[in-house]
């Protein structure tokens, strides 16, 4: 492109690099936004009044919202941002941010009057490596949140630190076992927002090195479930939780012999007393299926989950059911049963809780619980393939200073 120019009437070209330039032109938009807020207490009417919404103009936005989200059920804090024509100050459209990742538009049309439309906020996929070590007084928690490393956004860091010590649970007990020294690194897919928040996380691989001891979990996508395996194709997990219930504290052990509170005599206890509050959840500790919820005796409300390999578990004295748990119907790992309470033969809200074999009562304290399933035989290649490229993934370990080691003197 050149820029053409005329002397003594004959067109001359010149170099695009010597044509002049116009000077920036600034257009004002055509409409101007103004975000509010919902406060607690405040309906919709009495915020869009406050915006100087019209009355008539709110009615025909109240009959196309209702159709796609209840007015009613709008949360304070909820954001909602006004478009107005600038000629007019006509309203011409209104943004209601109904989560993180949607926002309903109610859109002014000429010919139809108000019309509906979701909008999506766009997604970005970020793989993200960490590597870190425990240092003195550190928890794990303590040192992804003061990781040096500006990869790792900072709203992210809590959440991970859950994921992994569930990924970890039942080898690790991240409250008593880590100590100074110990070093991680794992690498994980986030969804990202255009706002640097994230919809979600997913680890990939991890490895976790306790007392010079390698912990390596790889997540595999099986045909109807997801788990995390070691390098063998081992489940990280058991096929049973030690115990059904979040927070643990135990009021009785399991004993053949045991003074009953209720009844004033000595009989075997062949369950494990858990202390927690009226209606917290009691969580099923492993896959199986409802073989009795109702009414027992002295158990009360009872539930008798069946497992794979001749195992049962029982948990009794609830106040309730969980929905849905009826006999013959398949509840999984971690699940909500039921809820703590008194009912039977009981003098105050726990949980009691039985692990049989065979229907023969065992400590579930004591019990060497058996390991979830593998990765099957026929996807053993697929899982090498995935557990290869997912931990070439993974960044280097982080260099430790070495141990001092004292040595006496001959």
């Amino acid at each position: 492109v050149g820029f053409w120019s005329t002397a003594a009437g004959e067109p001359t070209a010149t170099s695009p690099h010597d044509a002049p330039l116009l000077g920036a032109v600034y257009v004002q938009p055509r409409d101007v936004a103004r975000t509010v807020v919902m406060d607690r207490g405040q309906t919709l009417s009495e915020l869009l009044d406050a915006a100087g919404v019209a009355a008539s103009e709110q009615a025909s936005l109240m009959l196309v919202m209702r159709e796609h989200q209840s007015p009613r059920r709008l949360r304070p804090g909820t954001e909602i941002t006004l478009s107005r024509w600038r000629e007019d100050n006509e309203l011409r459209a209104l943004d209601l941010q109904v989560n993180a990742d949607s926002a309903l538009r109610l859109e002014r049309d000429d010919l139809v009057g108000w019309r509906a439309s979701y909008r999506v906020t766009p997604i970005e996929w970020d793989t993200v490596t960490v590597a870190g070590v425990i240092e003195e007084d550190q928890s794990l928690y303590q040192s992804l949140l003061e990781l040096d490393d500006d990869g790792v956004p900072v709203e992210d860091r809590i959440g991970l630190v859950i994921r992994l010590a569930r990924i970890f649970e039942y080898r690790l007990d991240f409250l008593h076992d880590i100590q100074a020294g110990d070093s991680y690194r794992f690498v994980y897919e986030r969804e990202g927002r255009p706002d640097g928040t994230a919809r979600a996380h997913t680890v990939l691989a991890a490895e976790f090195v306790n007392r010079e001891r390698p912990f390596v979990a790889v997540r595999f996508d099986l045909q109807d479930h997801v788990d995390y395996f070691d390098l063998d194709g081992k489940s990280l997990r058991t096929a049973f939780k030690r115990y059904p219930l979040d927070y643990v504290r135990i009021t009785s052990n399991f004993s053949w012999r045991r003074y009953h509170p209720v009844l004033g005599i000595y009989r075997a206890h062949v369950g494990t007393d858990f202390g927690a509050g009226s209606g917290t959840p009691v969580l099923a500790t492993g896959s199986g299926v409802v073989d009795f919820s109702g009414r027992k005796g002295g158990y009360g409300n009872l539930v008798i989950l069946r497992h794979p390999g001749s195992y049962t578990t029982r948990y009794a004295h609830l106040r309730g059911f969980a929905r849905g748990v009826r006999r013959g119907v398949r509840v999984e790992q971690g699940q909500v049963i039921g809820y703590v309470g008194a009912t039977g033969t009981a003098t105050a809200a726990h949980l009691h809780y039985e692990f049989r074999k065979n229907d023969r009562p065992v400590n579930p304290r004591t019990v060497d619980l058996p390991s979830a399933a593998p990765v099957p035989t026929d996807e053993s290649a697929r899982f090498g393939d995935v557990a290869r490229e997912r931990v070439r993934l993974m960044p280097p370990s982080v260099e430790t200073q070495p141990r001092l080691v004292a040595v006496a003197k001959p």
